[in-house]
């Protein structure tokens, strides 16, 4: 089968943070969901069981980050307005009086960088279960979500907009040719001495992303991925990409 069932829909919200895994005392963001995160986003519209315990689920039920392995599904991400971050004071409990008793805990002042007024396209699939498909693309078509999706933080409530449930065809690049993406670019789908055709008056962003994790919270997969801050088209040389008709070609990440 050269064709995937997709289902097309934007995430926004007025602030947003995605916390890069190697930012300690002044967390930054990265400047997409990763593709982790939007896992969890899905779990959440379709209300999959959360954990009683970390790692730990009730009997029977399928951990989300399992459920959309990059084996079961496909996320690919497209920046919708360009990129903007702002560094914000957020008040947090000072664990360091005391951890357990948050009375005697007391308060601490932390810079946050978020990602503001933040637009992002997702482009999915799922592999291997069509009535949860079904279900998932009802649910966001009528906004019926079943816990409320966030972007990172929980206070970041998203807005989640049904755009299109349509095909996505593979293509083979025969010709290795620079084909425009519209979509983040996992490095690593990338050939050729000089992949990428840069557009100097682009802005480009490279950061290494988790791709993939287990029931645990580990992640089994960090991919560099390329965008381009504006949200403009990346001229890559790539073995197979998938167009979807009225939108573009895209790359799952």
């Amino acid at each position: 089968m050269n064709y995937k069932e997709i289902l097309i829909f934007d995430i926004s919200s007025e602030y947003g943070h995605f916390r890069k895994y190697n930012t300690t005392t002044s967390p930054l963001t990265y400047s997409i969901p990763t593709r982790t995160a939007i896992a969890g986003m899905l779990g959440a519209i379709l209300g999959m069981e959360r954990e009683t315990n970390i790692g730990i689920f009730p009997e029977g039920a399928i951990p989300v980050q399992e459920f959309f392995s990059k084996q079961n599904s496909d996320i690919a991400v497209q920046i919708k307005k360009p990129v903007k971050k702002a560094n914000v004071a957020m008040n947090l409990i000072n664990t360091k009086l005391s951890f357990y008793d948050l009375s005697k805990a007391g308060r601490t002042q932390i810079d946050f960088e978020l990602l503001k007024d933040l637009k992002y396209r997702v482009f999915f699939t799922l592999n291997n279960n069509q009535d949860i498909f079904d279900k998932l693309c009802e649910r966001i078509k009528e906004k019926n979500h079943h816990f409320s999706p966030y972007l990172g933080l929980a206070q970041f409530t998203a807005t989640i907009d049904f755009i299109d449930r349509t095909e996505a065809i593979i293509l083979q690049n025969s010709k290795n040719e620079y084909i425009e993406i519209i979509t983040a670019v996992n490095l690593t789908k990338i050939k050729d001495e000089n992949p990428v055709d840069f557009d100097y008056n682009a802005m480009y962003s490279a950061n290494n992303m988790p791709i993939e994790m287990n029931s645990k919270r580990e992640v089994q997969e960090y991919s560099e991925v390329l965008i381009e801050k504006n949200g403009n088209y990346i001229k890559a040389k790539v073995e197979n990409y998938y167009k979807v008709e009225k939108y573009g070609n895209i790359l799952f990440l």
